[in-house]
């Protein structure tokens, strides 16, 4: 968890979230401790971190799941600069689902956290 919004109060949500055991269960988790609008924006974002992850272009993506570019941009960022939370929960359904991406998209994906990574080392001197 990046250290800026690390916390006692973080570590205990996440430990709440891992303990919970079936969909369902967090469901209502989700349902109790988010307003309605957060809950749908989570889902969008998730949404459209699949849409990209599959490559789709954010024209169809704004297109499918009505979220706006700025959000598609966020959740961009992430995909290529975070903490891979989205990457790990994809592959994690993925791999339940038995679904693999393309080549192509593989190697795209591949390519723009190498890229990231490059500029990131020059921003820092490496």
């Amino acid at each position: 968890m990046a250290e800026k919004i690390e916390n006692s109060l973080t570590r205990q949500l996440c430990e709440a979230l891992k303990s919970l055991e079936t969909e369902q269960e967090i469901a209502n988790f989700l349902e109790d401790v988010c307003t309605i609008s957060e809950f749908k924006a989570l889902s969008q974002r998730f949404e459209v971190a699949r849409l990209l992850d599959e490559g789709i272009k954010y024209e169809e993506i704004v297109e499918r799941t009505g979220a706006s570019t700025a959000t598609i941009s966020r959740v961009k960022r992430c995909l290529v600069y975070g903490k891979d939370g989205y990457s790990k929960a994809l592959a994690n359904l993925k791999e339940k689902h038995h679904e693999t991406r393309s080549p192509k998209v593989l190697l795209k994906a591949q390519f723009e956290k190498e890229r990231a990574e490059r500029k990131r080392a020059v921003r820092e001197g490496r």
